[in-house]
């Protein structure tokens, strides 16, 4: 009967290191899948906005170029019409 209790402590005690192995095993899994998930989620994060803000960037150029554009011809027309309301009088 005392070899039995022996054996069985011996189990247990293989048991209980196989166990633990285990959730050690499972934790840096765990920790590993985060940390991996979290820097290509920040990686993403930064190349989305560094495109969003070019994008803005190239907007506000094209925009800035049509303004100007703008501006100029209505000056011009403005200037064409005060020189023939100048000739008429």
């Amino acid at each position: 009967m005392k070899n039995s209790y022996l054996i069985l402590a011996g189990l247990l005690a293989t048991s209980c290191a196989t166990v633990s192995s285990v959730i050690e095993g499972g934790k840096d899994i765990a920790m590993t899948t985060i940390d991996t998930t979290v820097k290509t989620a920040g990686s993403i994060s930064g190349a989305a906005l560094n495109d969003v803000s070019n994008i803005v960037s190239t907007v506000a150029e094209t925009y800035d170029g049509v303004i100007t554009t703008v501006v100029e011809n209505i000056d011009e027309q403005t200037d064409e019409l005060q020189d023939k309301k100048d000739t008429d009088s």
